[in-house]
């Protein structure tokens, strides 16, 4: 039981961001996928990874790919939006292989039962997967007890058995770099505002998150204890993507970074004086930044931040507890445009008490302030969130449709109290992206700042797509 295949299910563009936003969507490396792998081998197995949203398969050919690689056991990535993909996969992987499938990832972890319920799903793997994971395996290998392994689940004499849950992983630096050697890095396609340079790739430094706004399932999945990789162990795996893969651009995809003032400080001091050609991006909170850490961030290559501001109504704010100020948003948004740092807002349209005039009013404001690229989701209140337990006892609004494979955030699902209708929704959202992109003091700056073609293509189907929402 050493050949072992992580695999990423079927979930096409389209059905993940909808119309338009499909021609430009992001399709990233799956580094919870890579970190496993990594661990894997560090444990003697022989992990393969197939990542079918970078290829395009069909469920068919997913499947047929999968017997072609004779593995001893399957394990699959699944989160709430791809779970009835991920069973129709591993139903066919079963009938055609006849192998031990675990499931591991986000929607398992906040619904354990409900997947453990499957013919098809023999073992889950619940929350953080390096170390349960290879417990998991050993002990099916040496055919010992599992019930001694925490952090999983399976099925004993019909009945399902979740074990306790496992601890945190306080040192991050215990746990091997992603292993990218495991799929075609450099195959992977950013959408256009995520990256200036190339080759970019992503990478994580961090782990959990210590706010608790009511729409986010973090809290679920890492809880809110947060954990920070040392500086050196970052900048080492940086110099390994430069050495190897001739990395010149990051996104760090942490939920949230730059909490600590001074790991940030310590980072982009290290970047400065070793003299690495890095550009990167991250996401932060306007809450947590200062105007000198700013300077001291685009002197060492942060293009970039993106701001979870989700809204510019105190009140909005206030019921989601997002813990942040008009005046801080403010603020954090002229001070990085200062510091010659490009700001990314994202808005999340359909919050409790939010109605169309407060979006125009809104609007308004946001045109002023100006930042550089500006995403409006729609609000999925995902399951076993606050929220979404607040809009299950009658808070808010009601929910429409709760079917997993419209939460993506790219969808309608849930109707707020001050809307009339789903298609209102929509409406608002589309006159959302074009009153705010489609201004010729917004315009104008973009094609100013045009040095070549790459920047042409990403400007082309940014506005393409917006016109497509």
């Amino acid at each position: 039981m050493e050949n072992i295949l992580l695999i990423m299910p079927p979930f096409s563009m389209k059905e993940r961001y909808g119309r338009g936003i499909e021609k430009i969507g992001s399709c990233l490396p799956p580094l919870g996928l890579l970190y496993l792998g990594a661990a894997l081998e560090n444990n003697g197995f022989k992990p393969k990874i197939l990542d079918t949203q970078l290829h395009n398969w069909t469920m068919e050919e997913t499947i047929e790919r999968c017997a072609g690689q004779s593995p001893d056991v399957a394990g699959l990535y699944c989160n709430t939006s791809n779970y009835r993909h991920t069973l129709e996969l591993a139903q066919g992987i079963k009938e055609k292989l006849h192998i031990p499938i675990i499931f591991g990832g986000p929607h398992v972890t906040i619904r354990p039962l409900e997947v453990l319920s499957n013919n098809c799903v023999d073992y889950i793997v619940i929350g953080e997967g390096e170390l349960s994971l290879v417990e998991l395996l050993n002990g099916l290998k040496t055919k010992t007890d599992l019930r001694a392994v925490k952090g999983i689940g399976f099925k004993e004499n019909g009945e399902a058995v979740i074990t306790p849950r496992r601890e945190l992983i306080r040192e991050l630096d215990s746990l091997p770099f992603p292993a990218r050697h495991l799929v075609p890095l450099l195959s992977y396609r950013p959408s256009p505002n995520q990256y200036k340079r190339t080759p970019m790739t992503t990478m994580m430094v961090s782990r959990g998150c210590p706010y608790n706004c009511t729409f986010c399932n973090t809290e679920a999945i890492w809880t809110r204890k947060y954990r920070i990789r040392s500086v050196q162990s970052v900048i080492k795996e940086i110099k390994h993507l430069i050495d190897n893969y001739g990395i010149k651009e990051i996104n760090f995809w942490d939920d949230v970074w730059g909490l600590n003032r001074e790991w940030i400080e310590e980072f982009c001091e290290t970047i400065l004086r070793e003299k690495i050609d890095l550009t990167w991006s991250c996401e932060c909170r306007v809450n947590t930044i200062a105007r000198d850490l700013l300077e001291k961030m685009k002197k060492a290559g942060c293009r970039c931040i993106f701001f979870g501001i989700e809204s510019l109504d105190p009140e909005i704010l206030e019921a989601v507890n997002k813990r942040i100020t008009i005046e801080q948003i403010t603020q954090a948004l002229s001070w990085t445009k200062e510091a010659g740092i490009e700001s990314r807002a994202n808005f999340i349209l359909g919050l409790p008490k939010e109605t169309p005039e407060k979006v125009r009013k809104m609007l308004k404001t946001l045109c002023k302030l100006n930042p550089d690229y500006v995403k409006f989701n729609i609000l999925t209140p995902y399951p076993e969130t606050a929220l979404y337990k607040e809009i299950k006892e009658g808070k808010w609004g009601r929910m429409v449709d709760e079917s997993y494979d419209k939460l993506t955030g790219y969808f309608a699902t849930f109707l707020p109290e001050g809307y009339k209708s789903m298609e209102e929704l929509q409406k608002t959202k589309k006159y959302a992206y074009m009153k705010f992109h489609f201004r010729l003091s917004y315009i104008a700056p973009k094609v100013l700042s045009i040095r070549g073609f790459e920047d042409i293509k990403r400007y082309w189907q940014g506005a393409m797509a917006i016109l497509s929402v």
